[in-house]
């Protein structure tokens, strides 16, 4: 009879025992669904950051070669002006 009152403690027991891992389970599953779910979040945050500034720097080396075309354009035009002045090429009117 004594045999039988321990096994039937021991099942309650094992079955305490089942329920509190299949508890612990789902919170980890939880936790893990989000985890998962800000993940993503960040990813995606990321993926926009890396968009803004991509076309930040197109829009910024679109304006330095600008800037850069028309510096190189006037010191050309500078200089062939100025060796025509010196060497007198223009036809005096």
């Amino acid at each position: 009879m004594n045999s039988n009152h321990q096994s039937r403690l021991g099942q309650h027991d094992i079955a305490e025992r089942v329920a509190h891992l299949e508890t612990a389970i789902d919170y980890q599953g939880q936790a893990v669904t989000g985890l998962r779910e800000e993940m993503r979040a960040g990813f995606a945050r990321t993926d926009a950051e890396f968009v803004r500034v991509h076309e930040q720097l197109l829009r910024i080396r679109t304006t330095d070669f600008r800037i850069l075309l028309s510096i190189c354009l006037t010191t050309a035009l500078g200089t062939a002006g100025l060796i025509i002045k010196v060497f007198g090429l223009l036809p005096s009117p």
